[in-house]
């Protein structure tokens, strides 16, 4: 074992890297020593990273940051110069200890054959150097992507990941790392008037050769029948399947300009994921579903984002969830091949209709379309499987929907929780930790992980994590609710009614949630307000209310009847597949 070791730490991969050398050996040194037990986070951060005894894994993320390179630099190794290898070191997810084992070379050589080709796409290049027309480059980049995700055999990241590796296109290598891919797709637009000019090259990111290119003058109309082109030129040269399945096969290739255009600014806006751009995302959509009526694309697009908009509580759920439902039914009477629309129907039918039985064969409908689509195996996973308290299956789609965009912190956050709310609160921990080290500025994961505090009863870190979220996000409601139930825990009664009143005053020129004041009401020991409340928002349909079963902040009403029938009006006491 420590000549394989040698070999690892000799290869180019290695060699040039101390922190990882380092950290390698005195990994497998203590496994081989019996050692395995003492690798906790705070003894290889002073041992093996030189950090002082004061050292706080809780504020230095130094050895979750390395582990996480050293994990992906073994299994590359293994996958390149090491493939001819009989053993096979891991360093386990949540562990530091390295572990050991042979590998099945009759297994290893099946899966070579039958492996997924991997490709990222890199946002195209804007050439006319006019920040007008990012939106333009973004949309096509992201509508590519997801036709790219219909080819059997082929794995592609999705957008959100990609999106934030935006002008890094010359390290091929460290995108490959990062994204875990064999390929990369790039390539540059120039829109003159109506006319396209774009270019596109497929590179293998090993030894950098160029797979394909290809370059096209066209009328802008025909945006889609040059995507179909680069998707079948793409399947042709990594061998995969460029065949459709006749249920999945885009119904129209062309769309008017202006259409395109306002599609394209809504699915621009809709990814920044935040209260404005949402606003904005619904009025382009609508105006290019007015335009074009018969345009499935625009009407999925409401759908997603009239979803996107419930969970945000940005109105009652009553508007928001039916026009997700009807923008989705006339998405599919359209183009019934509709993952997208197929996902947001199966959330509505769950979180708002509670439907289970059939929401959940919806998802299963909308993965089947297409295994690609990161969307359906996130909500899947995180809001109908974890909601239902199966959390092993929760995990595995959460895990399949991460692979598709590892960078996404939307799917790292409810990755999280599914551990929180199985009661892994060192898991739990550890991915939030990471999370807002990857994304500082995401609100979700600082108030997340004050929640987990809370659990923990670390009050104090707890009304830290929600006041830094906050801070973000401004009186975000969810946000509010958990940092009252917080202070009413940690016994400061008076600021936790001060928060009752803040969200008093907001509730009258916003809509707000009954669960933000009943958390408040439980944490000041109110049991019979905070039922109200829920029993309230029961009537309302809240989002919210379909947590109720698993997650830990209602613990304390368990032996309550009146909480165990509101268990049962959301359908949440039954076995459901």
């Amino acid at each position: 074992m420590r000549k394989h070791l040698a070999r690892i730490l000799d290869s180019p991969l290695f060699n040039r890297s101390d922190r990882l050398r380092r950290f390698l050996q005195f990994s497998v040194s203590a496994a081989l020593d019996g050692d395995s037990e003492r690798l906790k986070e705070y003894v290889v951060g002073v041992e093996v990273f030189d950090r002082g005894p004061s050292f706080d894994p809780r504020i230095d993320p130094v050895v979750r940051v390395e582990a996480r390179r050293l994990r992906a630099r073994l299994q590359r190794w293994h996958d390149t110069e090491g493939r001819d290898s009989d053993i096979i070191i891991e360093l386990p997810r949540g562990g530091y200890a390295a572990e050991f084992r042979l590998r099945d070379k009759q297994g290893h050589n099946a899966r070579e054959q039958h492996a997924e080709k991997t490709i990222a796409v890199l946002p195209f290049t804007n050439l006319n150097a006019d920040p007008e027309l990012d939106y333009f480059m973004d949309g096509l980049t992201e509508e590519l992507i997801h036709a790219l995700t219909r080819l059997r055999g082929l794995h592609v990241v999705a957008w959100p990941s990609v999106s934030r590796l935006r002008g890094e296109d010359e390290d091929l290598a460290g995108i490959g790392e990062k994204l875990n891919v064999e390929n990369i797709l790039r390539g540059s637009v120039r829109r003159s008037g109506e006319r396209l000019r774009m270019t596109a090259q497929l590179i293998n990111v090993a030894n950098r050769h160029y797979l394909w290119s290809e370059a096209w003058d066209r009328a802008a109309v025909d945006w889609l029948v040059i995507e179909q082109e680069i998707a079948q030129a793409i399947a042709e040269k990594l061998r995969v399947d460029g065949r459709l399945p006749r249920d999945t096969a885009p119904q129209r290739t062309t769309v008017d300009p202006e259409t395109q255009t306002l599609y394209l600014k809504g699915r621009f806006q809709w990814n920044k994921r935040t209260l404005e751009g949402l606003r904005a995302a619904e009025a382009y959509f609508r105006k290019a579903a007015d335009r074009d009526p018969d345009f499935p694309l625009a009407w999925a697009g409401l759908a997603d984002t009239y979803a996107v908009m419930a969970t945000f509580s940005m109105a009652p759920p009553a508007a928001t969830m039916a026009a997700a439902k009807d923008a989705a039914e006339r998405a599919l009477a359209l183009d019934a091949s509709s993952s997208d629309a197929v996902t947001c129907l199966a959330f509505v039918r769950g979180e708002y209709d509670w439907e289970w039985q059939e929401a959940g064969e919806l998802y299963r409908r909308a993965i089947s379309l297409n295994p690609g689509y990161m969307t359906a195996h996130q909500w899947y996973g995180g809001d109908y499987l974890a909601v239902l308290g199966r959390f092993e299956e929760a995990i595995r789609e959460l895990e399949t929907a991460i692979r598709l965009d590892p960078l996404s912190s939307i799917v790292l956050n409810t990755r999280a929780l599914v551990s929180m709310v199985a009661g892994d609160y060192e898991d739990a921990h550890r991915r939030y930790q990471d999370l807002v080290e990857h994304d500082p500025w995401f609100f979700m994961g600082w108030s997340a992980l004050g929640r987990l505090y809370a659990q923990m009863s670390e009050y104090d870190l707890a009304i830290e994590m929600f006041q830094k979220a906050r801070a973000m996000a401004g009186d975000f409601p969810k946000i509010l609710g958990a940092l009252g139930q917080t202070l009413g825990l940690a016994g400061r009664t008076h600021e936790a009614r001060g928060v009752l009143r803040f969200l008093d005053r907001v509730s009258q020129t916003q809509y707000v949630g009954g669960t933000s004041f009943a958390l408040v009401h439980l944490g000041l020991g109110e049991h019979d307000e905070a039922l109200s409340r829920l029993e309230r928002s029961v009537e309302q349909r809240e989002l919210a209310i379909v947590w109720l079963k698993v997650h830990p902040a209602w613990d304390a009403l368990r032996s309550e009847p009146r909480f165990n029938s509101i268990l049962q009006r959301v359908g949440l006491c039954d076995s459901l597949p």
